[in-house]
């Protein structure tokens, strides 16, 4: 998801979208070390620049209003 995607998201849609990554990166992790190797070693750091971002949008709204 883009970040210009994201901005269009209200609070409760971005702590869901939040939620949703975490699940994925915490699925991507236990897959990784049950085989010792990750299939999709890409995903981790996007995963969690993308939870970031939403983290930043729901603070930057929070401080608009």
């Amino acid at each position: 998801m883009e970040l210009e995607e994201m901005r269009g998201l209200d609070q409760k849609q971005l702590e869901d979208q939040i939620l949703g990554w975490r699940a994925e990166l915490f699925k991507e992790r236990v897959v990784a070390n049950r085989n010792k190797k990750a299939k999709k070693p890409h995903l981790f750091p996007k995963l969690k620049r993308q939870i970031a971002r939403a983290y930043t949008l729901i603070n930057q709204k929070r401080a608009q209003g």
